[in-house]
């Protein structure tokens, strides 16, 4: 099994996505996540693993596609064994992961009311009333300036507060504001332009329910 530092169960429903549709961008928008997200992952796992993971071909649906590399093939099918990941390099998280206290609310579906405001839709289940923590990771985070189709249980309205630079060239964080709670996203140099990310800047946080994980015991299934 890969180390959970290296590689989360998104990277490889991505890599799995890559491989299927043979295109980066087809694969994100199935996973309902943006393409700079799917190129920082992609990149992320290189730097892990010390080489490409996806390589780009001629040609496709999308005027040009994606394969994988053996590497990321492996990466895939859990091909490594205890020594090799030993010696593959942790990439730390871009920002620490959202901790969010609420109430659990057994409706259908599900959520959890964070705050005066905040209602988010998850795929667990709890007593209804009993107080809940769930961990929301900032690269789980889509956001956008409008509203648009999506699988994603949670849209969100919420408001720029900051951007925030690191020694990682291109890689930001974003601290947002909705339903009066600050959270952190993952973003790239290149969407903070084009979407004029800046201070006081409305946007919509498109977050799906089994991004949501809770920290301690659960109830029940998760449902997707």
């Amino acid at each position: 099994m890969n180390h959970p530092e290296m590689v989360t169960s998104l990277d490889v429903a991505l890599l799995r996505g890559i491989a299927r549709e043979r295109s980066l961008v087809a694969a994100s928008r199935t996973l309902g996540i943006s393409r700079d997200q799917a190129v920082y992952r992609v990149r992320r796992l290189a730097r892990a693993f010390g080489g490409p993971v996806v390589r780009a071909v001629r040609g496709g649906r999308e005027h040009g596609g994606s394969l994988l590399t053996p590497l990321g093939d492996r990466i895939v099918h859990g091909g490594f064994d205890s020594v090799e990941l030993l010696h593959a390099r942790p990439v730390a998280p871009l920002a620490p992961a959202n901790l969010l206290r609420g109430t659990f609310h057994a409706s259908r579906p599900p959520e959890i009311r964070v705050g005066p405001s905040l209602r988010l839709r998850v795929a667990f289940e709890a007593s209804d009333g009993a107080p809940v923590s769930v961990l929301l990771d900032p690269e789980a985070i889509v956001v956008a300036r409008q509203r648009f189709p999506s699988s994603a249980r949670n849209v969100l309205p919420a408001r720029v507060v900051s951007v925030r630079g690191t020694d990682r060239g291109s890689e930001r964080t974003l601290l947002v504001e909705a339903g009066g709670i600050p959270l952190r996203v993952a973003i790239t140099e290149e969407p903070v332009r084009q979407l004029r990310l800046t201070p006081g800047a409305p946007v919509y946080l498109y977050v799906k329910a089994t991004a949501l994980r809770r920290v301690g015991p659960t109830r029940g299934s998760p449902r997707s």
